[in-house]
């Protein structure tokens, strides 16, 4: 019962922080125990739980050198990590329900910096499968994993309370430090340093997701990196999940965590205005007909009415001027737009060899005319049972069914 698990982990977290030395030998045999323990239906458990999962993150190992004995935490503090990424993988019911109070309460207990650099790293680890991995392990099941955590990471860091603190380190990376007085200016630019290594860090994990790549350098105010990155999306498939995506951050445009970006859109005579103003209206190109459309399409035309009654003319950089920032901070520009078109490659690469192997099985179990088609294969061979002018044969009151699943039909192309 309840009272029995949180007096039985209120011993082991007073054990871990009086006697730490003792308890080495036994935390691999109590760590699967409390991953398991994650899944319990009561969120006192699950908070007590991550309190002594953190609690092992930073266990100090007795009888090491001092040298070695940072070296120890971090194996731990990344073993704990690891095996909490594991979890997820495995238990896709747990990520959806419980993955954000999980990382949430995490970044309370630790360090939302550290954990959020770490999960970046070790997600890196899911990107290709070895022969160690074994026959039945799926590269596209793999990467998509990678794509939903970076998507879950992504909206925790834009929404979320406990992240504060690592959003202003993001949002000052690319600020020029002459914007400062004179006095602030030191103290901007090794704040400054500090945002563009973890934004750096976290744009290669980033780069899984489109979406969240791009409101990542909307963020930390690299305009200039999320006008390249919106040109790119034509060359992407845009499903109706992306869509959604996109609809999601435009509404989050309108929160107060991007009204730096709101009022960086007066700002029309800079040269980041430029690049800024087309990201947003990137935006509105990608979006169907949709109240988000209509949200954004408003707030840019507000712009631009107030440039041309200002009688400001854009101010235009030629494309290797506006890379000056980025590189400034020691990051390359191209170097980011390579990664970001490999990890896309590598997505599209491993859904065609997905897909060229669903063919391969239907084609050796061909459907007989009158054969009634199992529910499972229903989803595979949706687009064989579409009528003559293209639409899917089944829809709901609300929207379009896909599958298993009804889509709004604003994200329906007609």
């Amino acid at each position: 019962d309840v009272p029995t698990k949180m007096a039985a982990l209120r011993w082991i977290n007073m054990l871990l922080e009086k006697r730490k030395g003792d308890m080495n030998e036994y935390i691999k045999d109590l760590l699967p125990v409390l991953l398991r323990t994650l899944s319990d239906p009561s969120d006192d458990v699950v908070l007590l739980n991550l309190q002594v999962l953190s609690r092992i993150s930073l266990n100090q190992t007795e009888g090491v050198e001092e040298g070695n004995k940072s070296d120890a935490e971090e194996a731990q503090f990344q073993m704990v990590l690891n095996a909490i990424l594991s979890l997820f993988a495995t238990d896709r019911q747990l990520l959806e329900t419980r993955g954000s109070l999980i990382i949430r309460k995490l970044c309370v207990l630790l360090n939302a910096k550290s954990v959020y650099i770490r999960m970046a790293d070790a997600l890196s680890s899911y990107e290709t499968i070895g022969p160690e991995d074994g026959p039945e392990a799926d590269e596209t099941d793999s990467l998509e994993f990678v794509s939903t955590m970076v998507q879950t990471l992504n909206l925790i860091l834009l929404t979320a309370a406990e992240l504060h603190e690592l959003r202003g380190i993001l949002s000052r990376a690319f600020l020029e430090s002459d914007r400062f007085p004179i006095s602030r200016r030191k103290k901007q630019q090794q704040s400054s340093h500090e945002g563009a290594q973890v934004f750096a860090g976290l744009f290669k994990c980033w780069c899984h997701n489109p979406v969240s790549t791009f409101s990542l350098c909307l963020l930390a105010q690299a305009y200039d990196l999320s006008f390249a990155l919106v040109k790119k999306f034509s060359e992407l498939d845009v499903t109706v999940g992306f869509l959604m995506q996109i609809d999601k951050l435009v509404q989050l445009l309108e929160s107060p965590i991007f009204v730096h970006l709101r009022l960086q859109l007066l700002d029309v005579d800079t040269t980041y205005h430029a690049p800024l103003l087309k990201s947003c209206y990137g935006l509105l190109m990608l979006l169907p007909q949709s109240d988000a459309f209509r949200s954004l399409n408003e707030r840019l035309t507000t712009v631009c009415n107030l440039r041309d009654n200002l009688g400001i003319k854009p101010s235009l950089l030629p494309e290797d001027e506006m890379t000056t920032i980025i590189s400034q901070k020691g990051l390359s520009f191209k170097k980011l737009l390579m990664r970001f078109d490999e990890v896309i490659a590598q997505h599209k690469e491993a859904k065609e060899a997905s897909q060229s192997l669903v063919f391969g099985e239907v084609e050796q179990e061909p459907i007989e005319p009158g054969r009634l088609v199992p529910s499972g294969a229903k989803s595979g061979l949706m687009n064989q049972f579409a009528n003559k002018d293209g639409s899917d044969a089944s829809q709901s009151s609300n929207g379009v069914y896909r599958g298993n699943q009804t889509v709004p039909s604003q994200f329906v192309p007609h």
